[in-house]
């Protein structure tokens, strides 16, 4: 990303992101980070800067140009944003690959969507007995689970974890971190952002903070601990 810019939302944003790698972004409410997503996403695209993949310039100007370019995207309410309550379990893991499970005919191939379903749901560990039943049944953690097989389906090589673990039990969120870092460790980039702190020193490589709109410090993981990044972030309200 180079000076990439929102007019009232943030600007001059600089960095890098590695395959394999867990970048962390991280600020207080009005920082930025969200609509930093969303830009990434094609969702509200910036005005100004260049995104380059693979050393080559990428145009994200809609989410279909995000999805093109392999992004993924898991927003911060999964419950508005990210699943269809009112559908199954099934059909939630597989919205977003419909059209490569086409036989040659046009039509769905019903056994190659059920074998995929079963796939996500034994590698991600989704807890249900049956995958028709509604996906608003499924405790919080397991919706999210719903949420990234969605988009691991579709591939990705860059992957946008917004509020990843929020509203989710203890022994979840340690295992959806654990999905987490096995994901960069199968060369996914992946950015976290997220106020949690341990969950940003548990997963996360390098840290980026922004304040009002840009970013105020790069730090890696291993240069800080929770305390320290603690005190930053209150620092960042003066």
């Amino acid at each position: 990303m180079k000076n990439l810019t929102l007019p009232g939302a943030f600007e001059d944003i600089n960095f890098s992101l590695h395959s394999g790698e867990i970048l962390g972004i991280t600020g207080l409410l009005g920082s930025g980070r969200t609509e930093l997503a969303k830009a990434l996403f094609g969702e509200t695209p910036a005005r100004s800067g260049t995104i380059e993949i693979k050393g080559q310039p990428a145009r994200i100007r809609s989410i279909q140009d995000a999805i093109r370019n392999r992004i993924g995207y898991v927003p911060e309410d999964r419950l508005t944003e990210g699943l269809f309550l009112q559908r199954s379990i099934g059909s939630n893991i597989v919205t977003s690959t419909l059209k490569s499970l086409l036989n040659s005919m046009g039509f769905i191939d019903t056994a190659q969507v059920n074998n995929r379903i079963a796939d996500w749901v034994n590698n991600l560990h989704i807890k249900t007995q049956n995958v028709s039943l509604p996906v608003r049944s499924l405790s919080g953690g397991n919706q999210q689970r719903v949420v990234l097989s969605k988009w691991l389906a579709a591939n990705p090589e860059i992957l946008i974890l917004n509020g990843p673990t929020v509203g989710v039990d203890v022994g979840s969120k340690d295992e959806l971190h654990q999905i987490i870092k096995d994901l960069a460790q199968h060369g996914i980039g992946i950015i976290v952002i997220s106020d949690d702190i341990p969950e940003l020193m548990a997963t996360c490589n390098r840290i980026m903070l922004m304040r009002r709109g840009r970013i105020d410090e790069h730090l890696t993981t291993r240069q800080t601990d929770e305390q320290a990044l603690s005190t930053k972030l209150r620092q960042l309200a003066v």
